[in-house]
């Protein structure tokens, strides 16, 4: 073999070993782009939920306070 025919052979397996670590990085790229868009609308359904649930909280806590408030004007009406 010359070296002309040993230089072709090993820059044509450098171009493959190339293309295979594109192809594999492209792959794992794709993989994760996939998996992050496929949960988004599962996240957003959750935050909402979240969101929900943090309204309700401050709702019920503002109710506490109101009916804490009337049942101590009660007491203070019976002890009179």
């Amino acid at each position: 073999m010359s070296q002309e025919q040993n230089q072709n052979i090993n820059l044509q397996s450098l171009r493959d070993w190339a293309t295979l670590v594109v192809a594999i990085v492209a792959t794992v790229a794709g993989v994760i782009f996939w998996v992050g868009s496929v949960n988004d609308p599962k996240f957003e359904k959750i935050e909402k939920e979240i969101q929900l649930i943090r309204d309700e909280v401050t709702l019920i806590r503002h109710n506490n306070h109101e009916i804490l408030r009337i049942v101590g004007r009660l007491e203070g009406r019976l002890e009179n």
